[in-house]
């Protein structure tokens, strides 16, 4: 008989997902939710759910140690209005259903860790921390504030939340370091644009590390997922050249990004903005980094890709 704690995560067939499916498997039962067939594969149970109705995998739920919600529509889009509208209805409607969910049990999880982003933070000199109240009036920035009130708009005496602002996540597997190690081998690793937009970055091995530290600690609220050394873009690039032994970088012009955004079906802004934020609430309750410093990181990742 399985004894093990039960996480349930939605969007756990992503990028971040994934890898946090392989790390918890080994002490939690794991239950993804999927828009796709119900299976068990390798001790790790998919369970078929719409996004958009209470059905039986609510059982799942039940008594759960944690549900993580990273659901939505992947931002790798031009931001057209269309997209836009999806982008947020697609977090914002799955928040309110899982939130519904969780309202409907009995016993429902001791903790919902649900994502948000990091962009809603304006972009000043100093970096921003989980105290700042006056937010970024980006696009980014207001998607993230409406996931965030979905969030924490019902009463949930019971369930402890935590939403997770998170920065870029740096893993081999996917996300954006496959694309920057591949034109970097091609001699294209140079600054984007002016290069001074600052990167707010987290290994993913830590952010694994974090989201299971918050499992287990009495924290919630926001909480940033990012180390403490933002990069400007210039400095994460000349940091890769040098980590990959790469002498050369050209440099990419804005006007350059926001042509090839076009063809590729892509938002410049991602590039070329700045999001820059720390993790005060993570190093004030005595989270231990393994890859504090960007040029660990980046080392990890490449002698193991």
């Amino acid at each position: 008989m399985d004894n093990k704690p039960v996480i349930v995560i939605a969007g756990g067939s992503g990028f971040l997902g994934s890898y946090l499916v392989n790390y918890f498997k080994e002490n939690y039962k794991i239950v993804v939710l999927t828009r796709g067939k119900e299976e068990q594969i390798e001790g790790v149970y998919f369970q078929n759910w719409d996004g958009k109705s209470l059905g039986k995998w609510l059982d799942s739920l039940s008594g759960a140690e944690a549900l993580i919600n990273l659901s939505g529509k992947s931002i790798n889009c031009r931001f057209t209005d269309e997209n836009k509208q999806a982008l947020i209805s697609s977090r914002v409607n799955n928040t309110r259903l899982l939130s519904d969910a969780v309202t409907s049990l009995a016993n429902p999880p001791k903790v919902w860790l649900n994502a948000s982003a990091g962009a809603m933070y304006n972009s000043g000199k100093e970096p921003n921390t989980e105290d700042e109240t006056i937010f970024s009036n980006s696009f980014l920035s207001k998607m993230a504030i409406a996931w965030e009130e979905a969030f924490y708009k019902e009463n949930l005496p019971q369930t402890r939340r935590v939403s997770l602002r998170i920065s870029l996540i740096l893993g081999r597997d996917g996300g954006v370091f496959p694309v920057l190690k591949k034109i970097t081998s091609l001699f294209l690793g140079g600054a984007a644009g002016s290069g001074k937009q600052i990167m707010s970055w987290m290994h993913i091995n830590d952010t694994a590390r974090a989201i299971e530290f918050l499992i287990k600690n009495n924290i919630e609220g926001p909480v940033n997922f990012s180390t403490s050394n933002p990069k400007s873009n210039k400095q994460f690039m000349k940091t890769l050249r040098k980590v990959m032994r790469v002498s050369l970088g050209i440099p990419a012009p804005a006007f350059g990004i926001k042509l090839g955004s076009i063809v590729l079906g892509n938002e410049p802004s991602l590039l070329l903005d700045s999001v820059n934020f720390i993790p005060k609430k993570l190093n004030d309750k005595g989270f231990k980094f393994n890859y504090e410093h960007l040029d660990e990181a980046l080392s990890d990742l490449v002698k193991n890709g």
